[in-house]
């Protein structure tokens, strides 16, 4: 299968960003995981389940670099079009992901958290390096992953700044676009992601992108283990509304971060998750 291309005949009017995270091979490694983060896991087999989905139905995997070609009026996008990626550089999206995406001839962008490469089971930087030369792209997901609307200015500037930095210096190539940590909006994430020089930045909105959309308030649909692979489908559907309902759900989770501050959300959102996962294992 050849790899993904930006040459279609009809036009595409809208892209989904869809991010995971980690990924492990079989289904019983999920119990490794703290239940708060495993929401954001999925298996090898539920990846490549959804990465065949997007064969079948004719989707094209595109890089960030053709979309914000798209994006700035400059070249058209096949009229299915679906940037895949991945957020924080989990050793698995060199080991797993990316390979999984290379047989179906797709592309991928990996938002890496620049100060963690090579410790742990963050990517290492020869995997980084293999993964450009396999045709994917790396991103930053920031220098240490920080709540952005728990820092300063100033330091949030150093966390986009210096990220982009190391990334560069470490693999030889531009870093032109970064993701944000957490699924909160942050306006000050935007304005100095572009003054670090970076071409666009995602963040937590869920929705569609178009022209008109902000290049520095990308929105993205972050997949969990609890959407299912129907929702997958939907999701990805332009034709589709499904993203709506989620939209109101988050609307709702930001007001509460509103009023009790992250620190405040974080307790509630742990106490129920392990509620549900008690009640999971009942």
């Amino acid at each position: 299968m050849s790899r993904s291309t930006t040459h279609s005949s009809a036009a595409a009017d809208s892209v989904a960003v869809v991010t995971y995270h980690a990924i492990v091979e079989r289904a019983a490694e999920l119990e490794a995981w703290e239940p708060g983060a495993r929401l954001y896991v999925f298996t090898l087999d539920e990846l490549r389940r959804q990465l065949d989905h997007l064969v079948a139905e004719g989707f094209a995997t595109v890089s960030m670099g053709d979309f914000a070609r798209w994006h700035a009026g400059e070249a058209e996008l096949p009229e299915r079009p679906v940037v895949v990626s991945f957020d924080d550089g989990h050793r698995s999206n060199a080991e797993l992901a990316a390979p999984a995406l290379g047989e179906r001839g797709q592309r991928g962008v990996f938002f890496v958290t620049a100060g963690r490469v090579g410790r742990g089971d963050t990517v290492s930087w020869h995997q980084l390096e293999a993964m450009l030369g396999a045709g994917m792209e790396v991103g930053s997901h920031t220098l240490t992953h920080p709540c952005p609307s728990a820092l300063s200015s100033a330091e949030l500037e150093r966390e986009l700044a210096e990220s982009k930095r190391v990334l560069e210096e470490g693999l030889g190539a531009p870093i032109d676009f970064v993701a944000s940590p957490t699924g909160y909006d942050h306006r000050r994430f935007g304005a100095l992601a572009r003054q670090a020089g970076y071409k666009a930045a995602l963040q937590g909105a869920i929705g569609r992108n178009r022209r008109s959309t902000d290049p520095f308030a990308l929105r993205r649909f972050v997949l969990k283990r609890t959407h299912g692979f129907d929702t997958f489908c939907r999701l990805v559907d332009p034709a589709s509304r499904a993203y709506v309902s989620l939209r109101v759900k988050q609307a709702a989770r930001n007001a509460i971060r509103r009023l009790v501050g992250q620190r405040g959300y974080e307790a509630i959102r742990s106490l129920l998750i392990g509620r549900r996962n008690g009640k999971t294992r009942e």
